[in-house]
């Protein structure tokens, strides 16, 4: 029986475990049942999405700039859009909208759309709309500033203020309620009064659902009751973060916020969920089968349930993002000429404009659209901090003396032009002061473009003045335009000119121009360099048709084949009349097409960009207008059609000019718009998909460097020359649109295509072809090759020195410094005795010198950046030479004195110490002549005999210590010995010397062997004289780079304090040692000996 009860429970056990694990199972398969995985959709548009709502599951609508509908599982762009950008709307369904839109004034517009119309209707508020709400087009609430308006069968009601407080959003539920969140108050509702709701100072949001006021505060989520009262039921701090929430009930709650966040209410508590993404989330709703969609930042799309968006794949094109620059916390504007070209050669498209009565601008880009601002750096800003300015209006860049780097010329309305020439692509150096082809003073000089007119190989330029004739210069092969052709090549004009571009009109190999003028007609001007060899330019206006009008204020001019067929159209804009689109018959005459394909606008036009944006293989125009830009839409060459809302272009100001580049390398064509005043100027950053372009670089070596002038035809596979077969064509220009020049190798789209054919037209008429080219890739073409090119690189080098004022200086400072070298090194060689490793070595140091100062240094001042090198070369020089000089004289002066010590030691030798020596000899024979005379004389001539052989013995020691010649310490220790071995033992004192290192090894100089030998035979004559000694030692030893003598004795000693002025020799010891920079110690005590220790060099 216990068996059994025990054998049951444990059966209990085991049913319970797996009963509680099935449970667990359940519950959590529960919770994954009901987490969402949330699914990116595809987004035509790429503004921020602020709104969205759906009216069933397979219809929604949602807006950022621009409106997207919902259908059939993808998103996709409102046919007909609002004609002004959206700031609020609210949809009654997908054909019936009010949208407000906010004015310069701070004001809002109110629209209301229906189907393909849209309608202005009246705004009853006096600021901007901040919130509105409508139950149809004859009911609904605008709120703004300290003012609320109803709409009541279709007449406006306005209600009493609340404290002057701003509302953030407003609704009306089923009882004609109307309810609405405030800045300050938190939420009120109105029914014939206000009404504050208690507990809601800290609500953020709210929302109106199965007749329940739903609220998210700063930490909590709750609903309002009947006694108009906040009732919280979850706290979650991170609420704060939410920007929109929806509430289906009381227990299923999801918002979404900052930085991709989403936060889920379910059974009392929140939970965060996986986003995927880190955009800000601003709006959410629920369709009515349950599934959720969040809208953000970007065009973002996100759907909680992936089998409502369609799998076919979509290319959108969403149009351009606006990217404002800023510098200093100062919105940047000011702005008129555009110029885009790669400054640093980094592979990277950098931005030039032009700055009116503020500072010139360029912003150097450091990639991914971001750049920094570098024009003081790059001596390029022309702000000259007293005030004044030059009014820059427009300029160019192109490598104007072929070194490989793209120079720069500014014009100015007030002065001369500047020519800034890049060096290295480190930094411009103005070269205004050689003063050639910079126009007159009171040119007021508008547009420049360059090109080569001549086809000799390097770029012209032709300027634009508005009070002097127009001026074209050539270019003398090294980047400077020393001659002004204007009159010579038929081009002389009175005044008033603006924007001016060259191309090819009728494909005759030479450059055509056509120049906008604003009080007489524009002018077309076809080269005649081929038909007549000379270079001389036709005036066909009136012949092609394309003068326009007097006083239309024309400013920009564009040669672009707008229709593919291989020829150059023109479109310029005007201020005063239409702008124009002239198509080209294919030899240089135009019709004007402007109403049939463009339309007739009343713009106030400067600026434009012709270039295919979309991708669509048909180029696009961008318009810059005093107000509203344009961007017309090239519907397949049949026409164009504004679309310049839909693609977010909607630029508003007083815009000037403007440049096409891939800024971000992605394939798509970028735009910069320049701003004067009224808006920022931006880049409107191209947000297109495919990668479906071929990039062409073209390089000349025989032509020009940059390709200007060059033309590239594109076709499909297999169609090289074939007319049905051409896709695109376009030819590089040197400047164009309103004084603005784009970047000049831009991205060809080529749809559909993944391989094409290329033919390529230098200026000179040489021709090169690619077959199946892949698409997707750069191409970098070139005119020569081998070695005709180096010949050709060689070439341009050597005009560039010659032909250059400021190379040609260089060239003759190089040469002048290396003569100054070789002759300084020579004088050297020959005067201070350089050796070879020396000359070559400051001969080195000095072209280093020069070099590196010449080349890599920022002067602002190209005559200052020559003189400054070549000075410090002869500044070094002088210094090197100088300190020889000095150490030749001081050489000099030493070698004096080794000859006079040489001729004082043979003089001593040859007259005194042999004068005394026969003395000597003479006393020596006087005493045995008197040898039996008296004791006492006899004891006077011993004395006398003695003295005189001290002397001959000092005298001897004196002329080896001067002798001008180096001695062994060997000698010096041995000549010691020699002299006071036998005087020591006369008197019974041991002597001795000791050394365990070899002595001859070690030479002394003639000044240390005097300084040594003196003092150790003061100390000796000392010992002899004084310290009553018995034994006396010298110890040697030698201890790199120091020599060690120590003399001793065991004499009576003495006290240094007491004896050193009394005629001991102690301080001329002292001073001989300071003379050759030895340690000198004495160490001596009454009854206790006499040490000396001496240390010192050997040389």
């Amino acid at each position: 029986m216990g068996k059994q009860n025990w054998s049951s429970r444990i059966k209990g056990k085991i049913l319970f475990a797996i009963t509680l694990t099935l449970l667990s199972f359940l519950s959590v398969q529960a919770d994954e049942d009901n987490s969402y995985k949330w699914a990116q959709a595809p987004s035509p548009i790429n503004t921020d999405i602020r709104f969205i709502t759906f009216f069933s599951s397979d219809n929604g609508i949602a807006s950022g700039k621009q409106l997207i509908i919902y259908r059939k599982g993808r998103w996709v762009k409102y046919a007909n859009q609002p004609p002004v950008a959206i700031d609020l709307i609210f949809p009654l369904d997908t054909n019936s909208i009010f949208i407000t839109t906010q004015t310069k004034y701070q004001e809002s517009e109110l629209y209301f759309g229906k189907g393909r119309r849209w309608e202005k209707i009246w705004s009853p508020l006096a600021n901007s709309v901040t919130a509105l709400y409508f139950t149809d087009k004859n009911n609904g609430i605008v709120a703004g500033m300290g003012e609320i308006a109803v709409l009541k069968n279709s007449r406006w009601h306005w209600l009493p203020p609340v404290d002057n407080e701003s509302f953030t959003s407003v609704m009306m539920d089923k009882d004609s309620t109307i309810w609405a969140q405030t800045m300050k108050l938190g939420l009120l509702k109105y029914n014939g009064k206000w009404v504050k709701i208690k507990n809601s100072e800290t609500v953020n949001l709210f929302s109106y659902n199965h007749d329940t006021i739903f609220v998210v505060g700063n930490d909590f989520f709750g609903f309002v009751n009947k006694y108009d009262s906040v009732v919280r039921i979850s706290t979650n701090n991170e609420l704060k973060w939410a920007l929109s929430f929806f509430a289906a009930s009381k227990n299923e709650v999801l918002a979404a916020g900052v930085n991709g966040m989403i936060m889920r209410h379910s059974r009392g508590a929140w939970e965060f969920m996986k986003s995927g993404v880190t955009e800000n989330l601003y709006a959410v709703t629920m369709t009515s089968d349950s599934t959720y969609w969040i809208a953000g930042s970007d065009g973002l799309l996100l759907c909680s349930d992936s089998a409502y968006l369609n799998s076919s794949e979509t290319d959108y094109w969403k149009g351009f993002k606006v990217i404002v620059f800023k510098s200093y916390a100062k919105v940047i504007d000011d702005e008129y000429g555009v110029v885009v070209t790669d400054f640093n050669n980094d592979g990277l498209a950098d931005i030039f404009t032009c700055g009116l009565f503020e500072a010139n601008h360029l912003y150097m880009n450091r990639d991914n659209n971001k750049f920094t601002d570098k024009a003081r750096k790059w001596n390029v800003s022309e702000d000259e901090g007293d005030g004044s300015r030059k009014l820059n209006l427009g300029a160019c860049a192109a490598d104007f003396d072929n070194d490989g780097f793209a120079d720069l010329y500014v014009t100015a309305l007030n002065g001369k032009n500047k020519l800034y020439k890049n060096i290295r692509g480190n930094h411009f150096i103005d070269y205004s002061d050689i003063r050639l082809g910079l126009g007159n003073e009171t040119d007021r000089t508008n547009g420049v473009i360059t090109g080569d007119v001549d086809n000799d190989g390097d770029l012209d330029i032709f300027i634009a003045n508005e009070n002097a004739t127009n001026r074209l210069y050539l270019n003398n092969g090294a980047g400077i335009f020393t001659k002004e052709v204007t009159e010579s090549a038929g081009l002389t004009t009175d005044f008033g000119s603006m924007g001016c571009s060259f191309g090819d009109i009728d494909q005759d190999g030479d450059l055509d121009l056509y120049v906008a003028n604003w009080s007489a007609k524009n002018i077309l001007y076809r080269n005649l360099l081929q038909e007549t060899g000379q270079l001389v330019f036709e005036n066909i206006t009136e012949e092609a048709a394309v003068g326009g009008e007097t006083y239309t204020k024309s400013n920009a001019v564009v040669f672009s084949d707008i229709d593919n067929d291989a020829d150059l159209d023109l479109f310029v804009t005007n201020r005063k009349t239409s702008n124009k689109l002239y198509i080209n018959n294919g030899q240089g005459m135009f019709s004007d097409k402007t109403a049939s394909l463009l339309g007739i606008d009343t713009l106030k036009s400067y600026g434009a960009v012709i270039a295919d944006f979309d991708g669509d293989g048909y180029k696009d125009i961008y318009v810059s207008n005093v107000g509203r830009n344009i961007f017309y839409k090239n519907m397949g060459g049949k026409g164009f059609t504004d679309n310049t809302l839909e693609y977010g272009a909607g630029i508003k100001g007083y815009s000037t000019g403007s440049a096409a580049a891939d800024f971000d390398n992605d394939g798509n064509i970028d735009l910069y718009v320049a701003n004067y005043i009224g808006e920022s100027s931006v880049l409107l950053h191209n947000n297109h998909l495919s990668r479906q372009v071929i990039q062409v670089s073209i390089v000349g070596f025989e032509n020009n460097g940059d390709g200007i002038g060059a033309k590239l035809f594109v076709y499909g596979d297999g169609g090289l020359n074939k007319k049905q077969q051409l896709i695109s064509y376009i030819e590089i220009s040197g400047g164009s649109g309103y004084t603005s020049m784009n970047q000049r190798s831009l991205p060809v789209p080529v749809p559909g295509r993944e391989f094409v054919d290329l033919k390529i037209v230098f200026p000179t008429g040489k021709i090169k072809t690619i077959r199946h080219a892949e698409t997707g890739n750069t191409l970098v073409v070139e005119d020569v090759s081998g070695t005709q090119k180096n010949l050709l690189l060689a070439n341009r080098w050597w005009k560039r020195q010659v032909k250059d004022p400021h190379k040609l200086i260089r060239l003759l400072s190089w040469i002048f410094v290396v003569l100054i070298i070789a002759f300084a090194t020579k004088r050297g060689y020959k005067r201070y005795s350089w050796s070879w490793i020396f000359i070559v070595g400051f001969s080195a140091l000095l072209i280093f010198l020069f070099y590196v100062q010449s080349g890599y240094f920022e002067f602002k001042n190209i005559w200052f950046s020559t003189i400054f090198p070549v000075l410090s070369v002869l500044i070094l020089i002088s210094l090197v030479h100088l300190y020889f000089e000095r150490r030749n004289i001081k050489m000099l002066a030493l070698a004096e004195q080794e000859r006079i010590r040489e001729n004082l030691s043979r003089d001593l030798h040859d007259d005194l110490a042999s004068t005394i020596s026969t003395i000597a000899i003479y006393l020596t024979l006087i005493r045995y002549s008197l040898k039996n005379t008296e004791k006492k004389l006899t004891e006077l001539l011993d004395k006398t005999m003695a003295l005189s052989g001290d002397a001959s013995s000092a005298i001897t020691d004196l002329i080896w210590a001067i002798k001008p010649q180096p001695e062994s310490l060997g000698n010096l220790i041995l000549r010691i010995n020699n002299n006071f071995f036998t005087l020591f033992k006369e008197r019974g004192i041991k002597f001795s010397t000791h050394s365990g290192i070899d002595l001859e090894q070690i030479i002394l100089n003639t000044k240390t062997k005097k300084n040594v030998y003196l003092i150790i035979k003061e100390a000796l004559n000392n010992i002899l004289k004084y310290a009553e000694a018995s034994e006396v030692n010298i110890n040697v030893t030698y201890q790199k780079p120091f020599v060690q003598l120590s003399l001793a004795d065991n004499g009576i000693g003495f006290d240094p304090e007491t004896v050193i002025n009394k005629g001991h020799g102690l301080t001329n010891m002292s001073s001989r040692a300071d003379d050759i920079k030895a340690y000198f110690e004495i160490k001596s005590a009454l009854g206790k000996g006499t040490d000396i220790f001496l240390s010192f060099k050997p040389e």
